[in-house]
């Protein structure tokens, strides 16, 4: 997405700073099941609930959340996931499309469909077959975000609204039930309690960046997600339970959600045993890999480095290398820059500080 010019006055919160949203909050949980791989400080639940479940079962979920995600994310805030069940349980199946294929006609993430944002889609040539289904999704997403084979399948679907709606519906609610019903009903309490401690801090002299970088403790600069933020009616946070040291966003209506790993505001004298824990292992399971501490180490020693200097000195391809420093971002061990158009990496030292004061506290009862 092109740079914008970030809204710098006052932001508009619905009513609260962060928020649960029930079911918002646990379709973004429902969704980390259909990543491939756990990436570090993900909470220990979801690849126990992937484990659980059978090789067609993770089929049909990935399908269901990726192929159909503008389907099925839930359209109103502040509803419990047995609500949004029986709304979609209400939707005529025709609606599902719509929603997908008018998401879809919005999205454009290369930069040859951002050249072409424009121009209207014509669904007729689009849906004329399987093939040109796929083609269409990767001219928009990229060739990295399109699943050829989750893709084909959907267009089945795509085609045929009434099994649409059938799968949707009967997936989350057999999802809800046996995996996800059960575990909502054990996190919510600890997310109430963060919810609870980020509103008890008045954030009305902060700046919209400045709220973010504030309830998520990472630094962002105003481009990254583009106009979608910059033209939100509100911005508001969820806490999620499983989602560890990483962000998440969601553009739902007029609003702009971004989910964050649950945790305790910094300075916060409040002590939520499960919390601590989670935010402690999300912090050192970023550590606990030879090539990601090697990466540190290189750039403790040099000062900084670029990602294409990392790349060489590691001798490994630019996707590992690249999925590597988004899991050291993410954990705030390494800050990222732009500089002449190359991404630049500097270590942290105040994260990794504060990661050892954070364990001593936790183990020790010192600060």
């Amino acid at each position: 997405m092109s740079p914008f010019a970030l809204n710098l006055e006052k932001t508009q919160i619905k009513s609260s700073l962060v928020m649960v949203e029930p079911a918002i909050n646990a379709f973004g949980s429902m969704v980390l099941i259909s990543k491939g791989e756990d990436e570090p400080g993900i909470h220990e639940w979801v690849a126990k609930t992937r484990a659980k479940m059978s090789a067609e079962e993770r089929f049909r979920h990935k399908l269901v959340t990726i192929g159909f995600h503008y389907s099925i994310l839930p359209q109103q805030a502040g509803t419990t996931f047995e609500t949004y069940l029986s709304e979609l349980d209400a939707t005529p199946p025709s609606e599902f499309r719509d929603r997908l294929l008018k998401a879809y006609s919005e999205i454009c993430m290369t930069e040859e469909a951002q050249k072409e944002q424009s121009r209207s889609v014509d669904w007729d040539e689009v849906l004329s077959s399987a093939r040109n289904y796929v083609e269409f999704l990767r001219f928009r997403f990229g060739e990295e975000l399109t699943d050829e084979e989750i893709e084909t399948r959907a267009y089945q679907y795509v085609i045929d609204p009434a099994a649409l709606k059938q799968l949707v519906t009967g997936h989350i609610r057999w999802f809800w039930r046996n995996y996800l019903q059960a575990e909502w009903t054990r996190v919510r309490p600890m997310l109430e309690e963060s919810a609870k401690a980020f509103n008890q801090i008045d954030v009305s002299d902060m700046t919209r960046l400045e709220i973010i970088q504030f309830v998520t403790g990472k630094e962002y600069n105003e481009s990254k997600w583009g106009d979608e933020l910059d033209n939100a009616k509100n911005l508001i946070f969820i806490p999620n339970a499983h989602l560890g040291p990483y962000i998440r966003h969601a553009k739902i209506q007029d609003d702009f959600y971004i989910y964050f790993g649950a945790h305790l505001p910094e300075g916060s004298t409040l002590h939520i045993p499960e919390l601590d824990r989670a935010e402690i292992v999300a912090r050192l399971s970023a550590l606990a890999d030879d090539t990601r501490l090697k990466i540190l180490q290189m750039i403790a020693d040099r000062g900084e480095m670029r990602s294409q200097e990392i790349m060489e000195a590691i001798n490994l391809s630019q996707p590992s290398v690249s999925r590597y420093l988004s899991q050291l971002t993410a954990t705030g061990y390494l800050q990222e820059r732009r500089e002449s158009g190359a991404k630049v990496y500097i270590l942290n030292k105040d994260r990794i500080e504060k990661t050892f004061k954070a364990v001593n506290a936790f183990l020790l009862g010192r600060t």
